[in-house]
This record gives C-alpha cells, sequence and structure tokens, in this order.
C-alpha cells in the first residue's frame, strides 16, 4: 500500500499508510476520545478546517451506512450531508467491516468525500504530543517532502445556510424556534422537532426578529474562534435585549458569554469526545456528555448576574451558564448528544417551560 506523511509544524513528520482520496490537506490536528459515532463526528460542522485523530483502534469497523434523510435539508442518521473535517489519522483500517445498515467502507467513504486519511499511525503517541504541546497545525501528504505552509484557507462561516430553512412541526399550534446556524449538527434539529418544536433555521448573520417572531433563539455549535464571529456575537446582544427565551449550544454557548461581557481563551488541546463528565451547580449532579470545542468560556469574568450552570469535572472549565429569571441558558457540551451520550436531552425542555 502507498504511504502517507502526517507532517506537522513542530518539524515531526509520521510515516503511515494513505488511504481514502488521493490529495494533500492542511488543518488543525486534534483528537477525539469516542469510540463509536465516526460518521457522526466526521460530518460535524465543528470539525471544519481540523484533522481529526481518533485514539480509538477499531474505527471504521462497522462501515458507514446511507444518508437517510428527514427532508432534504435535514439527515437523520448523519450531523450534516457531508464530512467537515480535514484529513483523519487512524491506528488501524478494518479491511472487512461489517454492520446490517452498511453500504460501503469508511476508506471508500473518504474517497468519495475527497477526505485524505493515514493510518498505522500511533495515535497513542501523537495524542501524548498533542496534550503535551497542544494542538498542532498539520498536513496529511503522500509527500515525504515538508510543506512550505501549513495554514489552511478556509471561511468558517461556510458551513452556515445561506437562506432560511423551515421545519414544522408535527402538530399545529406548536412552539416556533429560531435556530441561528453557525454550522448547527442535525442532532440538534432532530431533537427540537421531536419536542414537538418547529424550527427555523437562520443564517449566522441574520438576526431573527427582524424576520418574524419567535417563541424562543437557539444558537448553535460551530467551528473555530468565537471571537470572529463578531456579527453573530452584536446580533445575540439584540435579541437578549427583547427578553426572549435564549438557549446557546457549544459555539453558541461562548457566543452568547462573548454578548454579556464574558471573555473567552484558547484551551491546550480541548475537549472531544462522547465521555466528558460535568457538574450541574446546583444540584451537584454530574452528567457524561458529548463535546467538541478548542476553546472555553473564563470563569471569572461571567457578569454576577449569570449563574455557572455546570462544570468540567476534568479540568474544572466552565460548561454552561444561565440567567433562569431571564430565561437564558447555555452549555458548553452538546445537550443532543449524536453520537451520545444522552443524558441532558432535558435541557432543551427549558423551552417548552419558559
Amino acid at each position: 500500500m502507498e504511504s502517507a506523511y502526517l507532517h506537522l509544524t513542530d518539524g515531526t513528520s509520521l510515516q503511515g499508510t494513505a488511504f481514502g482520496y488521493h490529495g494533500e490537506m492542511r488543518g488543525e490536528v486534534v483528537f477525539t476520545t469516542a469510540m463509536t459515532g465516526y460518521e457522526q463526528s466526521l460530518t460535524d460542522p465543528s470539525f471544519a478546517n481540523q484533522i481529526l485523530v481518533f485514539t480509538y483502534p477499531l474505527v471504521g469497523n462497522y462501515g458507514v451506512a446511507k444518508p437517510q434523510f428527514q427532508d432534504k435539508h435535514l439527515v437523520a442518521n448523519f450531523e450534516s450531508e457531508k464530512i467537515w473535517a480535514n484529513g483523519v489519522v487512524l491506528s488501524s483500517l478494518p479491511k472487512s467491516p461489517f454492520h446490517y445498515q452498511s453500504v460501503t467502507s469508511f476508506a471508500n467513504w473518504l474517497t468519495e468525500q475527497k477526505i485524505p486519511g493515514i493510518a498505522r499511525i500511533d495515535t497513542r503517541a501523537l495524542t501524548i504530543k498533542l496534550r503535551a504541546h497542544g494542538v498542532l497545525a498539520g498536513t496529511i501528504s503522500r509527500q515525504k517532502m515538508r510543506p512550505r505552509s501549513f495554514t489552511a484557507r478556509y471561511r468558517y462561516t461556510d458551513v452556515s445556510c445561506k437562506k432560511n430553512v423551515s421545519y414544522p412541526a408535527p402538530k399545529p399550534n406548536t412552539p416556533h424556534v429560531a435556530l441561528l446556524d453557525c454550522g448547527v449538527k442535525h442532532g440538534i434539529i432532530r431533537q427540537l422537532l421531536h419536542l414537538g418544536i418547529a424550527v427555523t433555521r437562520i443564517p449566522w448573520n441574520v438576526n431573527p426578529l427582524d424576520i418574524g417572531k419567535f417563541d424562543a433563539v437557539v444558537c448553535s455549535n460551530g467551528p473555530g474562534d468565537p471571537k470572529n464571529w463578531v456579527e453573530t456575537v452584536a446580533i445575540i446582544k439584540k435579541i437578549l435585549t427583547k427578553k426572549i427565551p435564549f438557549l446557546g449550544i457549544c459555539l453558541g454557548h461562548q457566543l452568547l458569554s462573548l454578548a454579556i461581557g464574558a471573555d473567552t481563551y484558547k484551551l491546550k488541546y480541548g475537549h472531544r469526545g462522547v465521555n466528558q463528565p460535568v457538574q450541574e451547580e446546583k444540584t451537584r449532579k454530574c452528567y457524561i456528555t458529548s463535546q467538541n470545542h478548542g476553546y472555553a468560556v473564563l470563569t471569572k469574568t461571567i457578569p454576577r448576574n449569570f449563574d455557572r450552570w455546570f462544570t468540567n469535572l476534568n479540568d474544572g472549565t466552565n460548561e454552561g451558564i444561565c440567567n433562569d429569571r431571564a430565561k437564558i441558558w447555555s452549555t458548553q457540551f452538546h445537550p443532543e448528544g449524536e453520537p451520545g451520550p444522552f443524558d441532558t436531552e432535558w435541557v432543551f425542555e427549558r423551552l417548552l417551560t419558559a
């Protein structure tokens, strides 16, 4: 099999086996500890511009299912219509994947999506390096010579819809939520619809209150530095003045925090996986959550009129804020799970009781 190389900006070059698309791709090299759900992880828009290292050794073992659409704008079993990660790094690649829903292999899926992969890499050693050094820019290439540049040209806002998309609820006369799309996982939309909430998905730079009346606003997850989403932060500031229920998720949590005057910062290696423990401050209950972020809210900068809702039990970082009187909530983790766990789906019910 043909060789491939993972070149890192610290001077490291790792040789492995090429699979997937025959091409070169650059991105920020990050790792996820998830043991399942690689289809959902790679189709999560929050991974845009990143090369994803899977720490679990059996990625690809159940193949890839056929995308199922609830309608033309909503995928039922993936988190978007395409792979958003720039590349994939594995320790091994199963040759004979099997699952009753599988229609193609992991390698063929990457080829179809034009995503390069590299296998037979010591992902344990690579993860230790990323934890010690912090995330690094990298390039997956079939060329042994190191690239001159590691900069990936990408506009984070490309993950958003370009025009409004409506998802009617199964029953009439139900709550209607505006969803600010900064790269929304389709699992968030599916969860809102499951609760009987009608959803209008709106581009990242449009104020939903300028186009109609809504019962609440949700701001989605998305990629990149939250401080680069200046227009969305300005829109959230305007929304908060209207005293309408608001829920921010992942990037949406960070953008809400910036809108109320808090600060954000880049984590050394981020939180990515489906086994991240958080504690609700008021009840002291612990939940296992799905997470995918490289930035966090600086706890000491959160205004006094907002409570610290959740805290990460691994490193003590903030995982959510709330102002129950103002009906404003946000979580750094993903309450919809996808690929799980689903301990915190109840967070969405706040929109029904607001």
